[in-house]
Formats: structure tokens, sequence, C-alpha cells
């Protein structure tokens, strides 16, 4: 009977962590692992100042309670190509043969859509819906870590009604909730090595609700300074499927079937993780305008996941992916060139969620770095429209892992590791 629950158990945890991998990369593709890039105007400073901003219907989700400084009602578009490269280099200790993967980035479409209506001067509402977690990595089918991933994706639609009140002159606050909608996807090759055999292959595939809430204030020093602050909540997110297996070898077969693996239910839970910005606003002169930010995020929470078998015992395991919280700091600047043109510069940087020893090829992400250029452009008195360019290092992702002798030793980095993102942007005033 022991024999039997550790047999279990061991198979449960070599499928768990080639699930485990794929979850904790889900942010891969799409800048790291926290987004910035929300289709908002502030892409041109890399996001600094998001939270003391409050300049157009994006603070309904950079900072609610910026709101109430928004003459009446606005809305706000925004369409986010993102041009993605990530190329893996293997190194000497990688003991799986095969190539090195190509380039398993690409394109990305996003954006987001803002506004906010003003019941009174000092109360609005408001709403978001965007993505701050997604993306897709595809690796090419002989790749050298096809035992780890060779396609982990997640895709999130995230919808956040808000309300803002202005307390006192200088005080105003803000709350919300948000519904986010998550589909995960995951697919490994299997090393049939027992029975001389051509690779099988574990697909898995679910969707799930989560459900949140954030609060921010803003504090306006004078008629030039202001800082706000926000929070945002984890959203917890529960995935469930039963794992399709294809071209498995008799070996595996029997052992999978064995250990009671074949045709039953696996759930994945996990937390995105909470978050706080802390950002400043300072305008120097008429025409210049510098702002900062500092944030954290809770990965180190994320990455402590748990997997449920519905088989006969039901089994449960915690699975800890050894992340870290991280740290986020970021500086822009406005300079007004001539009334109707506003152009933009920012720097951000971001720590690393995960070492080389736990980081896996579903997140090929280190420290992250953002240089953000833009433009904005007065039309009209209520029509503005914005252009702006973000360059994204992901750091070089160094990867030194082992996970039994089925998937081998995955070890190397990625040269070329980067995101390219544009936002084209409209505002309108009503």
């Amino acid at each position: 009977m022991k024999r039997a629950a550790a047999r279990l158990n061991g198979w449960t945890i070599v499928i768990a962590a080639a699930l485990g991998s794929a979850l904790a990369g889900t942010q891969a593709s799409a800048g790291g692992l926290g987004i910035y890039e929300v289709g908002s105007p502030d892409l041109g400073t890399a996001s600094a100042g998001r939270a003391a901003l409050a300049e157009d219907a994006s603070t309904a989700w950079g900072n609610p309670a910026g709101m109430t400084r928004l003459d009446g009602s606005q809305v706000l578009f925004g369409l986010q190509p993102i041009i993605v490269t990530s190329k893996f280099d293997p190194g000497s200790q990688t003991t799986t043969p095969g190539s090195d993967g190509g380039n398993a980035g690409g394109f990305v479409p996003s954006g987001g859509l803002y506004g906010v209506y003003s019941i009174l001067p000092e109360l609005k509402i408001g709403a978001s819906l965007n993505s701050y977690i997604g993306g897709s990595l595809d690796y090419d089918g002989d790749w050298v870590g096809r035992y780890y991933t060779t396609e982990a994706s997640i895709l999130t639609f995230n919808l956040n009604p808000v309300i803002a009140y202005r307390v006192l002159p200088w005080l105003s606050l803000g709350v919300g909730f948000s519904v986010q909608w998550a589909q995960l996807k995951s697919e490994t090759a299997i090393n049939n090595v027992l029975d001389g055999l051509p690779d099988g292959q574990l697909k898995y595939k679910d969707s799930s609700f989560g459900f949140g809430g954030n609060f921010g204030a803003l504090v306006e020093i004078d008629e030039r300074t202001r800082v706000g602050i926000t929070y945002r909540s984890q959203v917890d997110q529960s995935f469930k499927d039963t794992p399709s297996f294809s071209q498995l070898g008799p070996s595996l077969q029997a052992a999978l079937a064995g250990a009671g693996l074949l045709g039953s239910n696996l759930g994945l839970d996990t937390s995105i993780p909470q978050e706080v910005m802390l950002s400043g606003f300072w305008q120097a002169t008429d025409d210049l305008a510098l702002m900062a930010n500092f944030g954290w995020q809770d990965w180190s929470h994320f990455g402590r996941y748990s997997v449920s078998l519905s088989g006969v015992p039901t089994s449960n395991i915690a699975v800890d992916a050894g992340f870290d919280d991280t740290f986020h700091g970021a500086v822009g600047a406005h300079y007004r060139l001539g009334k109707p043109t506003q152009l933009q510069l920012g720097f951000a940087y971001d720590s690393s969620a995960v070492g080389k020893s736990n980081r896996g090829p579903a997140l090929p992400v280190g420290r992250q770095l953002r240089f953000g250029v833009g433009v904005l452009y007065d039309l009209t008195d209520d029509y503005r429209l914005g252009l702006a360019y973000e360059y994204v290092s992901l750091g070089k992702a160094e990867i030194n892992t082992t996970r039994g002798p089925l998937a081998g030793t995955l070890q190397g980095d990625y040269g070329s590791n980067f995101l390219n993102v544009i936002a084209f942007t409209i505002s309108h005033k009503f």
C-alpha cells in the first residue's frame, strides 16, 4: 500500500512539475511577470508616475482616486501590439539532443478600454477592461527543452469597476473590485526512451474566473505636487482538466495507468499576486513635469501553488517553485513642446522573481529594464491622440535545472530576450 501511494505521488509530481512550469510562466511573452503595458498613454514614461498622474480615463486603472481630478466624463481606448523575441542558447550541460527552439515569441495583440463618469465634481465612477497577466511561448517541437515545455500560454481579461470621492480638498480615495477570466494552456513532450519510441505528448487546457479588489489614495500637496498610492489584491484562480496523453510508449502507459493518472482530473490552484505602487508627480515648470514610482509584487506567494488529482485515493500536493517578491522603480518626464504637443520619456527597473536553478523555459525572464518614449497631441479641446514606444529587456534569464532522468538537465540562457511595444491611444472628454 505504501509503495502504491509513493508511486502515485511520484508520478503526480512529474506531471505537476511539467504543468507547474507552464503555470509559473504565465507572463513570459508579455513583459515578464506583472504587465505594466495595458494600452494606456503612460507607456511613454515606462509607467512612471502611474498612481499620481490622474490626467485621463486610464487613471481608473492606475489609481481610481485620481478620477476626481478629471473634468467631466472621459473615455480612453488604447491599441497595443507587442512583438516578442525570445531565443534560447543551449549550454554544454544540457543533456537532451535537439534544436535551440527558434524564436519562442511572436506577435501579441493587446490594449485597454477605460471610462470615467462624473456624477458630481467630487464623486466619480469608472471602469477598466484590460489584461495585466497574459502571454504565450511556443518552441519548436524538437528543441532541447521539449520535456519541460513546448507551449505555455495564459490569456486573461480583467473587468474593474471603481468609484472615487474627494473627501477633503487635498485628499481623494478610490475603491473597486475586479472580475478576471483566465485560460491556461500547456503542452509538453513525453520521453519514450524506455521503449525506444518517438516522443509522446501531454496537453492541458482550462479556463477559470477569479475575483479581487483594489484601493487607491491621492494626496494633492499643492497645485504642482501630488502623491498617489494603490493596492491591488491577489486573485485566486483554479484550473481543472483531464490531461491528454498521446503516443505514449507501453512502459509509461502502464505506469501511468497503474498510478491512476490516466483519465483522472488534475487541478492547479494558484493566485495572481497582490501588489502596491507608490507614485509621485511634480510640475517643475510650466513646461516640464517629473514623476517616479516605487512598487512591490508578492510573487513568492504565486510560486507556492497546489496540485490535486481526483484519483483513488485523491492526491494533493503543495509545490514551491522558489519565487521571490519583486521590486519596481521608475522615473519619467513630460515636456510641453508648444501648446498641443507633449513629449514623454521614462525608464523602469524590476527585479527578478526567480533564480536560474528554479527558472524554467516557460518563464525566460530575469531582471527587467524598460525604456519608454512617447508623444501626446491635443487634436481639439476634447480629443487627445497618443503614440508611445517601449523597449523591454528581459535579461539573459539563465537556466540550470534538472527534472529527473526522463526530462534531463536544461542549461543555457537567452541571448535575445526582449519586447517591442507600441501604444496608440485616443481619449475623449464629454
